[in-house]
């Protein structure tokens, strides 16, 4: 197993460096989203859920089913 660094565009995602693999090999993937500073800017955040103590009681569920929604739109 290893973590590999890699960038999506138009429908591909490739590699950053060259993987030691067969030609043909077929490999597991995860992906992992880099964190964005525009996605979670606290400012954002703070219209979605208005205080503190709420954040804490509803968890991050909330904020994240709003980013997914952004994502598909």
């Amino acid at each position: 197993m290893e973590v590999i660094e890699a960038e999506f565009n138009d429908g591909i995602l490739r590699p950053v460096r060259r993987l030691a693999l067969r030609p043909g090999e077929r490999v597991g993937i995860v992906v992992v989203r880099r964190p964005d500073p525009l996605r979670w800017d606290l400012a954002r955040l703070s219209k979605v859920i208005p205080d503190e103590d709420t954040l804490t009681e509803a968890g991050l569920a909330e904020w994240e089913t709003t980013l997914s929604h952004e994502d598909r739109s």
